[in-house]
């Protein structure tokens, strides 16, 4: 065999599948860490799903009453309810970012409950997050 040859056997054999699998982590890692999501992406995406969650009960409560003056009180208890959700998520929220990923906690009665996950530019809830927040956020 010549040197030529020996090269080619030795660049195609199982080194370089290791090496394209350590390039392919790699830049995984680069893109994972390039697009987690910011603090505020965490908050503004909780803030968004609690106050549809707030609206939705509002919308019921809205439909089972006739009374004008009970429609007015849920629109007025919309509009203290989305700036009380807004307070809440800017003074409970934690979010650990551990440069690849990052976790969303909500801190609520001295204890603290992992609600969301952010990797890859996104911000992904829990399912249980709704039930969570219904029954009056962290039970646990």
């Amino acid at each position: 065999m010549n040197t030529t040859s020996k090269q080619r056997h030795e660049s195609s054999g199982p080194g370089s599948s290791r090496n394209l699998y350590l390039i392919f982590l790699l830049l995984l890692c680069i893109g994972a860490f390039a697009t987690n999501p910011s603090s505020a992406e965490h908050k503004l995406i909780l803030k968004d799903k609690m106050r549809q969650l707030l609206n939705s009960e509002i919308d019921k409560l809205k439909s089972e009453n006739d009374n004008e003056f009970a429609q007015l009180g849920a629109t007025l208890g919309a509009a203290i309810g989305g700036a009380f959700t807004d307070k809440f998520v800017e003074e409970n929220v934690i979010v650990d970012d551990y440069y690849l990923f990052s976790i969303t906690k909500v801190r609520y009665d001295g204890k603290s409950n992992i609600v969301g996950l952010g990797i890859f530019g996104k911000v992904i809830l829990h399912p249980d997050m709704e039930k969570t927040v219904k029954n009056g956020l962290p039970q646990n």
